[in-house]
């Protein structure tokens, strides 16, 4: 049942030249298309490689935000403690 889906012509009318020119075709596209796949492979790898960095890149800056933060509250509580203590000496 398969092969009559997958074969409609007759096999006397095939010749052995016409066959060639139709799988050579094929094996060259087949060819083309593992290249392509290859090259959008290597692209993939480096764009996951590049993710990577970029994720290690924003965790140093928010981990460098969050530092920053923390010295900009210690600062704060800093002044508001001498404003404190000037308030005190003038009064």
């Amino acid at each position: 049942m398969e092969g009559e889906i997958l074969l409609k012509r007759k096999v006397e009318d095939t010749d052995s030249e016409g066959d060639s020119n139709p799988l050579k075709n094929l094996e060259e596209k087949v060819s083309d298309l593992l290249k392509s796949f290859q090259e959008i492979k290597k692209e993939r790898d480096a764009l996951v490689s590049a993710l990577g960095m970029e994720k290690e890149k924003s965790t140093r800056l928010e981990k460098k935000l969050e530092f920053i933060s923390q010295e900009r509250e210690k600062i704060k509580l800093r002044l508001d403690q001498l404003l404190q203590r000037l308030k005190g000496v003038g009064g």
